[in-house]
């Protein structure tokens, strides 16, 4: 029998659709047989007001109320595990329980792939209550936890980027066998090796310059088309090629072509293209941001990074993981900007030294990820089916088992917090 598979995803950006889609294309290139459905959770099961919030709203903090945003997320990354039940998300969460389970019955996946946590949260707490007999699998598209991935220790598995996270995992309440160090599910295309002069002459790039890829992505962040100007400045006298990706930024492409620059710099202006992976083989390192996809991909084509600090609380997070690895240099102003170009430009040595170290990262993440998906077994709902469960009071059910257990993990956390306190007086061993 063919395999079922379903995939929930969440609007929050377009990193969490993309790698819906990816997947999807991915498992049905290895078993055409195989039956996927994407379902975006927000948008079908919950109400307008969290699916703005996921999407428009975040689009909206971390543009234009960044510091306020990064506040947030670091106080609720301070929040311990043990409130992974009253977390800020279960709110939201709690609101597809229903859709989630409706789901469950009418398509009777074998799993569940999530890429977000809302959805990995929400079938924690509907298994307090359901033997759910498929297998849940989900991913984590950044090079840290997020605030409110404990709230999902009830998956089966957890796609992490590597090994480095295992610790703080475990200590989230996850436990090692859960875990799948497989690294970040892009694009396939991103590890194909092309060599530079090939890839410059397949896009008719000069094939002696330098050549730096600037990319922020064409959604709400704005900071693109300064960075680049900076950065004209910035080159001075030397001889370069630059290539600056817009996306979907029409504003800033038409402000590019009508600029004029010197003799020295060739600039490639580029808006939407299906060519970054080969416009990433023709560059020696990139300018961007640090969404958790966009690195992976750049890792995996060797790009060293020069990244700007000007960016949302979990990249800055990504940024401090990949600046430790060596592959990322960053900049906060104009004046550390110059600094780290004329680095990347004029010592050879440092710039192959950061190539060298992004090898350890190339990992085929979709595709190991997906093969282990279709490697599990076929789930039996004749039991789900018999439990004759009525959707419309799923939520309320659901919300009670939730705070009963909020407070047997309470209660847990307390009687732990008491033996270590006798632990350390000596009155227990």
């Amino acid at each position: 029998m063919k395999k079922k598979v379903l995939i929930f995803t969440v609007t929050a950006g377009n990193a969490h659709n993309a790698c819906a889609c990816g997947m999807e294309k991915k498992l049905l290139s290895i078993d055409d047989e195989v039956e996927v459905k994407v379902v975006d959770l927000l948008h079908s099961y919950s109400n307008w007001l969290y699916a703005w919030l996921a999407d428009g709203g975040y689009n909206w903090a971390v543009s234009r109320a960044t510091w306020s945003y990064d506040r947030f997320y670091n106080m609720y990354k301070r929040i311990k595990p043990i409130h992974r039940y009253t977390c800020a998300a279960q709110g939201t969460s709690l609101s597809t329980v229903d859709g989630v389970m409706k789901e469950i019955l009418e398509f009777e996946p074998d799993v569940i792939y999530c890429t977000h946590f809302y959805p990995a949260i929400a079938i924690t707490d509907l298994r307090l209550v359901y033997d759910l007999p498929c297998k849940v699998i989900v991913s984590n598209l950044d090079y840290v936890n997020s605030p409110f991935w404990e709230a999902a220790i009830g998956v089966d598995y957890f796609a992490i980027p590597n090994e480095d996270f295992i610790e703080e995992c475990v200590e989230e309440g996850f436990s090692v066998q859960q875990l799948l160090p497989m690294g970040l599910p892009v694009d396939e295309h991103s590890l194909e090796l092309v060599e530079k002069i090939d890839a410059r002459r397949q896009l008719g790039l000069d094939e002696s310059l330098p050549t730096i890829m600037v990319m922020f992505g064409g959604g709400s962040w704005s900071g693109g088309f300064k960075i680049f100007n900076d950065l004209i400045k910035v080159v001075g006298k030397r001889r370069v090629q630059i290539i600056m990706i817009n996306g979907h930024d029409k504003k800033s492409f038409k402000k590019i072509e009508k600029m004029n620059f010197e003799d020295n710099i060739k600039v490639v202006n580029v808006g939407f293209t299906d060519k970054i992976f080969l416009y990433m083989s023709a560059s020696d390192f990139i300018l961007n941001k640090c969404g958790g996809a966009s690195i992976t991909e750049a890792l995996n084509k060797g790009l060293p990074m020069l990244v700007t600090t000007k960016i949302p609380a979990q990249e800055k997070y990504n940024l401090k993981y990949i600046q430790e690895k060596g592959v990322s240099l960053a900049f906060h102003n104009k004046k550390e900007l110059e600094k780290h170009i004329v680095t990347l430009l004029d010592d050879k040595d440092k710039l192959n030294d950061m190539v060298e170290k992004t090898k350890e990262f190339r990992k085929n993440a979709i595709g190991d990820l997906s093969r282990f998906i279709l490697s599990q077994p076929k789930a039996d709902y004749t039991e789900l089916k018999n439990c004759n469960i009525d959707l419309s009071k799923i939520k309320k059910i659901v919300r009670k088992y939730v705070r009963f257990a909020n407070k047997k993990e309470l209660k847990k956390a307390k009687k732990t917090k008491q033996m270590k306190k006798m632990e350390k007086l000596g009155e227990i061993k």
